[in-house]
């Protein structure tokens, strides 16, 4: 809020400044909706997206195959301590793992599918002795 001179009014100087200030705020905020809503800004947010969905997938799979017990949830280059040497190559990455667990979504529908699996057998075994 903008101060007062001594009458208990802004002066012409603080209401210019205030005014500005809040002019940059709101180009700021124009600039950033503008970027949201630009189908090249949505393309490269989906992009994005799909990228860490197939990575995630990528790893489930790997770990999978390979019986890991632990996957990798993502991983990041860290900056080298002030006045290193790197050779080309020679970035330092971090890495970020969890234990492999089964969503519960995951166990659910695998048990449903056993049991109408197993539910198909019995009928088709059942069809199968009649004609017999």
């Amino acid at each position: 809020m903008a101060r007062t001179s001594g009458a208990g009014r802004p002066t012409p100087v603080e209401l210019r400044r205030e005014i500005e200030a809040a002019q940059r705020r709101l180009t700021a905020t124009v600039d950033e909706l503008a970027e949201r809503a630009s189908p090249r800004g949505i393309a490269k947010r989906g992009l994005r997206d799909l990228r860490g969905a197939g990575e995630a997938l990528l790893e489930e799979a790997r770990a999978v195959a390979t019986g890991a017990q632990t996957v990798r949830r993502n991983s990041e280059v860290v900056e080298p301590p002030q006045g290193s040497v790197l050779l080309k190559g020679d970035d330092e990455v971090v890495s970020t793992y969890e234990p492999r667990a089964l969503p519960p979504g995951a166990i659910v529908v695998g048990v449903g599918v056993g049991v109408v699996a197993a539910a198909g057998v019995v009928i088709w075994l059942r069809r199968r002795r009649r004609r017999i």
